[in-house]
């Protein structure tokens, strides 16, 4: 139902800017601000991707820049607590603790990547219902308009 009342909105403003346009040559505050507005929106949507995919590149690098540092210091690490002589004991339950903090930690970072996806989705849904809010009411003021025209036209 929303779907065709959209399509048929869109239909009616394509007619009566085309009707506009051809009766016409001069341009309305309308169309001014439309055309401007539609330009603005096309830029963003072409340049914000871009940006976006850049920040995921940059902060990709600067995780596997992290990954090399700690993959060189291991050789010299390495050379160095050899040295000290840690018991095997000493070293199992060394790697069980590091092991339950990395998974504390990863546990931490999928549940803040749980929030944020919420987050989004909950933002999703209001700009979901605040489109369906703005349609019924442009929906509305068409109609309002439309009969104020027409009483217009009957005086």
């Amino acid at each position: 139902m929303r779907i065709k009342s959209k399509q048929c909105l869109l239909d009616t403003t394509i007619y009566s800017r085309a009707e506009l346009e051809s009766t016409s040559s001069d341009i309305s505050i309308c169309d001014i601000l439309k055309n401007n507005t539609t330009k603005v929106i096309r830029k963003l949507e072409s340049e914000i991707p871009l940006s976006i995919q850049e920040g995921s590149d940059m902060y990709t690098q600067y995780l596997h820049l992290l990954d090399d540092y700690f993959g060189t210091c291991y050789l010299w690490q390495k050379q160095y607590f050899d040295r000290l002589g840690f018991s095997k004991e000493a070293l199992n339950s060394i790697n069980d603790y590091w092991n339950v903090v990395t998974d504390l930690y990863c546990t931490q970072i999928e549940m803040i990547t749980s929030a944020q996806k919420s987050g989004v989705d909950m933002q999703e849904n209001l700009m979901k219902l605040c489109d369906k809010y703005v349609h019924e009411t442009i929906d509305y003021y068409g109609k309002i308009f439309s009969q104020a025209l027409s009483k217009t036209n009957q005086k």
